[in-house]
């Protein structure tokens, strides 16, 4: 019987991500440790179920979430489930497992992270992003139930009404670039991704970082802005990331408060005379 789960792919509460990693391995990992850095349960393959709770109380304090969220992947995973990614209050990716437990010291490798319990999973490349918070964060691994599934299924079918909408806009007035921009943003997801990984978060125009303002939900957010007026280009001629500015809302709203929109450098100098 195919199980749903959602999942969380950060080291500690306010730690770093490890999705993009582990995305790209083509897997789903997690990873508790020791103060030594050792972990707190080996391979658990070599590890009856019913044994995993001693072998965890032998060398450190009971954590039911921990313990809980290591004896999904371990035992309870199979071949067929779905995984759900968690990444604050939204739901970020979607896969399908591919394999039963497995366990690779370092398979997984970030900034000190060295995770090793791991399934693999097929991630959808498509999967549309959406918020929506289903409480239990302190779980890193969560089974679903009913009702917490249906309102996944009901936010993936919103999500994928909206992008359907936003695909059908063939044309709209001049004045209007909100429409134009969201299927700028749709078309060019990978290239806007990969922009974004590469920077600071940092507004290219101000230098305003959401993070640094507003804490903890400002992490990793920044608008992509086309640096061409998109009603001026060549439909056929590729977006390449150069073609791309990360702005705030702030200054995105100034750069299109005439018509043409001002340039980035333009509202740099005019902001910083």
């Amino acid at each position: 019987m195919t199980s749903y789960w959602r999942m969380a792919f950060r080291w500690g509460n306010q730690g770093t991500e490890v999705w993009k990693q582990c995305r790209d391995q083509g897997i789903a990992a997690i990873g508790y440790y020791l103060s030594d850095g050792e972990p707190i349960v080996g391979d658990c393959s070599k590890i009856k179920e019913e044994e995993f709770d001693t072998v965890w109380r032998s060398k450190a304090l009971p954590a039911p979430a921990s313990q809980s969220s290591l004896k999904h992947v371990a035992y309870h995973m199979d071949k067929g489930d779905t995984i759900y990614v968690k990444e604050g209050t939204q739901i970020v990716g979607r896969g399908t497992v591919q394999s039963k437990y497995k366990y690779r010291p370092g398979l997984v490798k970030q900034k000190g992270i060295r995770w090793e319990h791991y399934v693999e999973v097929d991630w959808d490349k498509n999967f549309k992003p959406f918020t929506l918070n289903l409480e239990a964060n302190q779980n890193t691994v969560l089974k679903l139930d009913t009702e917490r599934l249906e309102k996944i299924h009901a936010m993936e079918s919103k999500s994928d009404m909206l992008y359907d909408y936003v695909d059908d806009v063939l044309k709209v007035n001049e004045g209007e670039q909100y429409i134009t921009e969201a299927i700028f943003r749709k078309r060019n997801r990978k290239l806007i991704e990969q922009k974004k990984t590469d920077s600071d978060y940092r507004c290219e125009v101000c230098g305003m970082n959401y993070e640094e303002v507003y804490g903890e939900i400002g992490k990793n957010y920044i608008i992509a802005h086309h640096i061409e007026p998109i009603g001026n280009r060549d439909g056929s001629s590729p977006t390449t990331i150069d073609d791309i500015a990360l702005v705030c809302s702030n200054c995105h709203n100034m750069i299109h408060k005439i018509n043409p929109p001002m340039t980035v450098d333009e509202l740099s100098n005019q902001i910083n005379k």
